[in-house]
């Protein structure tokens, strides 16, 4: 049995990883742990900064090293960055992407690493809270929430990961003008704890995706 390493980009996804996938894996009898990428301070100003993380992490043993960061506001010097552009379908644009950080780091230690998995979020993490309106309802007042243009988003997007990534459009962005006083890092993880892991599989194909790859590379 491997253990999973997850370098993530900010406190958001810090917590996320310690608060709910923590459970699902323990469950498993993986174990599951995270780091921040440094210099991050919240969000990834360049690719070196994540490359360096992974360089120094690549070696360690036993351990399945993979990642949790957004594509929305991905820096542009990524490998691969301006040739996905091409590619439309968004599901694959991220593999292309997640493939290419592989190689650059392969190419970079001329060496291959299997146990590499870089995953990157479509579009926006906080795309997850938007797996269920049931977590927002339960945690702030009607008052606070701007209920029928939140309502209109879960209408038109049934697959939260395809809610577009445009400055104002964004997953973070629309919760920040949907909910009055949202809280990044404190209220999303709350809300995706009232959700619950079951119902952010079912809805977010890519994330289930990522989670059984996981399991199935942790057991080999």
């Amino acid at each position: 049995m491997k253990r999973i390493l997850v370098i993530v980009e900010g406190d958001t996804e810090e917590a996320f990883v310690n608060v709910l996938l923590q459970p699902y894996f323990i469950a498993r009898n993986i174990s599951i742990s995270c780091f921040k990428i440094k210099h991050s301070k919240g969000g990834m100003s360049k690719y070196s900064h994540f490359k360096k993380d992974i360089i120094k992490t690549v070696y360690e043993s036993n351990v399945i090293l993979t990642s949790l960061i957004d594509y929305y506001a991905l820096p542009s010097d990524f490998p691969g960055f301006e040739q996905s552009k091409t590619i439309v379908d968004k599901a694959s644009r991220m593999t292309y992407l997640e493939n290419a950080i592989k190689e650059d780091i392969e190419e970079t230690q001329q060496q291959t690493f299997d146990h590499l998995f870089p995953y990157i979020q479509l579009h926006e993490f906080e795309a997850l809270i938007f797996s269920s309106i049931v977590g927002i309802q339960e945690l702030f007042e009607e008052k606070a929430v701007k209920v029928a243009e939140l309502k209109s988003v879960f209408a038109n997007f049934s697959n939260p990961e395809l809610i577009n990534d445009g400055a104002a459009t964004a997953p973070s962005k629309r919760l920040l003008h949907l909910i009055n006083g949202y809280n990044k890092v404190v209220d999303g993880n709350l809300i995706l704890d009232e959700i619950g892991l079951d119902t952010i599989i079912e809805k977010c194909p890519r994330f289930k995706w990522w989670l059984l790859s996981l399991e199935q590379r942790a057991i080999v």
